[in-house]
């Protein structure tokens, strides 16, 4: 009878082991396999090209992008202006697909992707109606026709003003000088191209402008983790460019300082080390989090601006402030933080910030290796019992 328990306890301790080795490696397969289906491109990784030519990074499998022109101005088509080309990638074990469809006076960039529809589903929506406004949301679901708004970024206000107090950044003790309130001044119709870097990768260049060419923005798309003008661009994140050229002051020892405001209904927390810089992608940058009980994004900037070609630290200032409202019983939080870029004085200023998000623990471990985890906790669960077994049986061989 002995015999037989012992027999039994081996059997039960050989059958967890295969267990643990094989369920692991079915599940990558499977995970490899569901990447092939539907003609999304082998194993590899190679990438396809997509049969939509209008407005479009990698969709699925070609789907062209819902851009409708809603007031005729945005250039559609083409091969080499105002279109992507559709590319797909690997992201680990799951395939992440950017989308982008836009019109004169918007775009819509939404990165998804197909194994998790929830935290790493994004929307990047890009406005010039009253005033540059960028917003980041959060997609529910795959299919969604609308996101869960994350936070807003507005870019609001140019000034030249005299740095009475000499800190070298504006504050609200410095007088302004002149301003130019860039939800009052028009922008050219957004234009969308095409470029490649030296090693090959395509990415696509959002770019607007005042019709004096005095403010400029310029966004940077990527499919593919890229290398850019000495900068690494995720699909996570876009890079934006604010340029400013020749802007007419009024003073010979004013300098100029560019206001953005961050709206959010979470919390903001200011940060010296961007997630980026962790990642070990980025370095010189400091940024802002922005962070709900479930999801981060994040709004980071370079610490360096180049003004004539010459590069020179940045100086920046955030403001924030919290309301607290309340619905009935349920409170509700939105914050506003102001960033001031303080620039030095100069022809051409250019700055290069970004907007992304964070990826969270639940949203990054593959399916495949929480089947991992799993199958270690069902294992010591097997080599516990096991040695229970035996003492038992030892205790009862003493008596």
């Amino acid at each position: 009878m002995k015999t037989s328990k012992k027999t039994i306890v081996v059997f039960l301790l050989i059958f967890s082991v295969l267990v643990t080795c094989l369920v692991p490696s079915v599940f990558a397969l499977e995970g490899n396999g569901y990447q092939n289906k539907g003609g999304q491109g082998n194993s590899s990784g190679t990438q396809q090209q997509g049969s939509g030519t209008t407005n479009q990074t990698g969709g699925y499998g070609g789907k062209q992008g819902a851009g409708n022109n809603q007031n005729g101005s945005g250039q559609q088509g083409g091969n080499d202006t105002n279109s992507s080309e559709g590319h797909q990638y690997r992201h680990q074990y799951q395939r992440r697909f950017t989308l982008m469809d836009g019109a004169g006076n918007y775009t819509r960039i939404r990165s998804q992707c197909r194994n998790n529809a929830t935290q790493e589903s994004f929307e990047i929506f890009f406005t010039i109606d009253n005033g540059p406004t960028l917003q980041l949301s959060y997609i529910p679901t795959l299919n969604a026709s609308i996101g869960e708004r994350h936070f807003s970024l507005i870019v609001e206000q140019l000034i030249e003003y005299n740095d009475i107090n000499a800190n070298g950044k504006y504050d609200h003790t410095d007088s302004i000088v002149s301003s130019q309130n860039l939800s009052n001044i028009t922008f050219t119709n957004i234009t969308y191209t095409n470029s490649t870097t030296p090693e090959g990768k395509t990415f696509t260049v959002i770019e607007t402008h005042t019709s004096n060419d005095l403010f400029s923005i310029l966004i940077y798309l990527v499919s593919e983790k890229t290398m850019f003008q000495n900068t690494t661009i995720t699909q996570k994140e876009i890079k934006i460019d604010f340029k400013i050229t020749n802007y007419p002051f009024m003073n010979q020892t004013s300098q100029l300082a560019l206001i953005t405001q961050i709206e959010t209904p979470f919390f903001i927390n200011p940060e010296q080390n961007t997630y980026d810089e962790i990642q070990g992608i980025a370095s010189q940058e400091s940024g802002l989090n922005i962070s709900s009980a479930t999801r981060s994004g994040f709004f980071s900037w370079a610490n360096e601006v180049i003004v004539d070609n010459t590069t020179y630290p940045v100086n920046v200032t955030v403001l924030t402030q919290t309301e607290q409202t309340f619905t009935g019983n349920n409170p509700e939080t939105y914050t506003q933080s102001q960033i001031i870029f303080s620039y030095p004085r100069g022809d051409t200023i250019i700055h290069d910030p970004k907007i992304g998000v964070i990826e969270l623990l639940g949203g990054v471990i593959p399916a495949v290796l929480q089947y991992e985890y799993l199958s270690i906790i069902y294992l010591l669960a097997c080599i516990v019992s096991a040695i229970i077994f035996y003492g038992v049986v030892y205790y009862r061989k003493k008596r």
